[in-house]
């Protein structure tokens, strides 16, 4: 008599938890039993006792009940917690004061829980030293960094390349190379591909005569390709650009589109392709642009180290007089990535 009401006991403790779990009704009448962990992209995943967790696209769901609260995500943005109690009429059936919500506006079922923003970007550095035939002292850095958020993303980035020859008859250093840029951008997303974006960017660079260059404007974006490997986008807009010179050439200013493009692959796990073009003509003459062109390829050395073999040209289709067009820099850095 005691093992009967045992075994009953147990069936009756089995019988509870199996009434307990979550149900999914599937189109051919199936029903699986757990608890539902998440949906999203319109596939629900239900964690069963016996198959694990099993993904079901929610087209093939005829039913579904949780037995306790769930946090649903609306394609508006709202958060709502309640428990399932059916799915009826394109809607799902819910406990509570809102009593039904309509699965084409539902984004999520238990989404993951937001995370805060961070910076990410690096910090480099390159330098050279020679000694005999030749003497030269170089050094440089690079820093760039960006925040994305839901809605929008911030970008900034600067650089600064210094470099001297010794003069072997008179022993003095003479300066070859001292330039210093950099950039700040804000974008706003429209949606998944279109953002609007605001721009400035300032130089000053010795050699080539400039001593203050800067633009600044507005312009529209376009993400062509976004996943785990590859970033492609093309931005294009306008901006005002006033450029200074250190010798008694006239200042200038005019607007000018701009126009750009920024390409990110990934070969390896360690290992990436970073390229960019950013042109600026100008408006009122033809002939008056200047683009910079950069091609990297960075590596992980471990966790946090970064080595990056790059090119940058640097071109000015109307520079100071006397001063060459092109600019071309060959750069070996080492930094760290954050």
């Amino acid at each position: 008599m005691r093992n009967l009401l045992t075994a009953a006991a147990t069936l009756a403790a089995l019988s509870a938890g199996a009434l307990a779990q979550d149900k999914i009704t599937l189109a051919n009448d199936d029903v699986l039993t757990g608890t539902i962990k998440t949906m999203a992209d319109g596939k629900v995943t239900i964690s069963s006792p016996l198959l694990g967790d099993v993904t079901v696209p929610m087209s093939n769901i005829k039913d579904m009940v949780t037995q306790a609260q769930v946090d649903l995500a609306t394609k508006g943005g709202d958060l709502l917690k309640r428990r399932i109690v059916g799915v009826e009429g394109g809607s799902l059936l819910l406990e509570g004061d809102t009593t039904s919500l309509s699965l084409d506006s539902l984004a999520k079922i238990n989404p993951p829980a937001a995370t805060e923003p961070t910076w990410t970007g690096s910090l480099k550095l390159n330098a050279l030293w020679t000694d005999g035939n030749t003497d030269r002292r170089a050094v440089g850095s690079s820093f760039d960094a960006s925040m994305r958020r839901e809605i929008d993303r911030i970008s900034v980035d600067a650089s600064w390349d210094y470099s001297e020859d010794k003069d072997q008859a008179t022993a003095d250093w003479k300066l070859n190379q001292r330039r210093t840029g950099g950039g700040l951008k804000y974008d706003y997303f429209l949606n998944k591909r279109w953002y609007v974006l605001v721009s400035s960017r300032v130089l000053g660079d010795t050699l080539a005569d400039i001593d203050l260059r800067f633009s600044g404007g507005a312009g529209l974006g376009y993400t062509w390709i976004e996943d785990a490997a590859t970033t492609f986008v093309t931005e294009a807009g306008l901006s005002y650009v006033n450029e200074n010179y250190r010798s008694n050439t006239p200042s200038d200013d005019f607007v000018a589109a701009r126009l750009a493009y920024k390409l990110s692959h990934a070969f390896t796990a360690t290992t990436k392709l970073v390229h960019s073009v950013e042109a600026y003509p100008s408006t009122e003459n033809v002939e008056d642009f200047f683009l910079q062109g950069k091609t990297e390829i960075v590596t992980s050395l471990t966790d946090s180290m970064i080595a990056s073999l790059g090119h940058v040209i640097d071109y000015d289709n109307t520079p100071a007089p006397g001063f060459e067009r092109v600019d071309n820099r060959v750069l070996l850095s080492v930094g760290w990535s954050f």
